[in-house]
């Protein structure tokens, strides 16, 4: 198709595979059908139609594909990411699994000459990760455990080490997932099916964890990191969990911990910040 007005034509570099293209692709999700997926994404400028912002071809750019409408109630109020009238490029509009993506000046984050595209292709994932860590709120010196050691546990482990924690935690079965988890600043890795786990977590930090990010999605997981919370503790529930998987939970015992449990959705205004600490290697 024709670029239309503030339009950009990328010739992709790379693009992630995320659960959701999973999903989509396994008619669990959903989505525009037919539609290309993708929507981790880098690539260069090799087209432009009168492009609002200082955009030129050969420019190399990370893409956010979430595009909000800027008119509903939920925009209006900031919460941009309840937006009535989302489009995702990947999701209903066509995406990064193509040489070539059509993509809105809006969407598109400039990074510089000689950065690596693949690590830009990142830049989503991170910038959604950072959302979660607005509500884990990790104050210095907390104790932090994350759950599931895949692309986005790994990141929240670096997350957590930047906000200050003093002690990460990562809980993971996988053993070459441990060596890149303590690469990537956890203190120390943990595998789940241990049978001393619970009491392990407590010695590491010393009776007491501040935050507990689930990065895997499942009910067994997410009941765990209930339990491993301490007293005034925070839970980010940030993986996604399949259609109708529900989750029975003790009251009493949420009230004597008062805990304070959060989702956690898109990426609200966190895509820069994403480039920024990507582009600066701090993550």
């Amino acid at each position: 198709p024709e670029l239309g007005l503030n339009e950009l034509l990328i010739r992709v570099d790379s693009c992630g595979i995320c659960g959701t293209d999973r999903h989509i692709f396994s008619g669990v999700a959903p989505s525009s059908i037919p539609v290309i997926l993708g929507h981790e994404y880098s690539g260069t400028i090799v087209d432009l139609v009168n492009p609002s912002g200082n955009f030129k071809i050969g420019d190399k750019v990370a893409v956010d594909p979430n595009i909000y409408c800027g008119q509903c109630k939920y925009c209006r109020k900031g919460s941009v990411n309840f937006c009535e009238n989302l489009k995702a490029l990947g999701v209903i509009l066509n995406g990064g699994f193509a040489e070539y993506s059509i993509v809105p000046t809006s969407q598109a984050y400039i990074l510089p000459d000689d950065f690596d595209l693949s690590i830009a292709s990142f830049a989503e994932p991170l910038s959604c990760c950072l959302r979660g860590i607005e509500h884990a709120d990790i104050n210095p010196g907390n104790s932090v455990v994350i759950i599931g050691g895949g692309s986005i546990g790994l990141l929240m482990v670096q997350l957590a080490k930047n906000c200050g924690a003093a002690k990460v935690l990562l809980i993971e079965p996988d053993q070459s997932k441990h060596v890149l988890g303590i690469e990537l600043g956890a203190d120390f890795a943990l595998n789940p099916k241990e049978e001393n786990l619970f009491d392990n977590i407590q010695d590491l930090v010393n009776g007491h964890v501040d935050v507990v990010i689930e990065c895997v999605g499942d009910r067994s997981t997410i009941d765990n990191a209930i339990k491993i919370a301490g007293k005034g503790g925070k839970v980010v529930i940030f993986g996604l969990t399949p259609k109708d998987q529900s989750l029975t939970v003790d009251l009493q015992y949420l009230f004597h911990k008062e805990l304070k449990i959060f989702n956690s959705f898109l990426n609200p205004f966190t895509f820069q910040s994403a480039v920024d600490l990507l582009i600066t290697k701090k993550v």
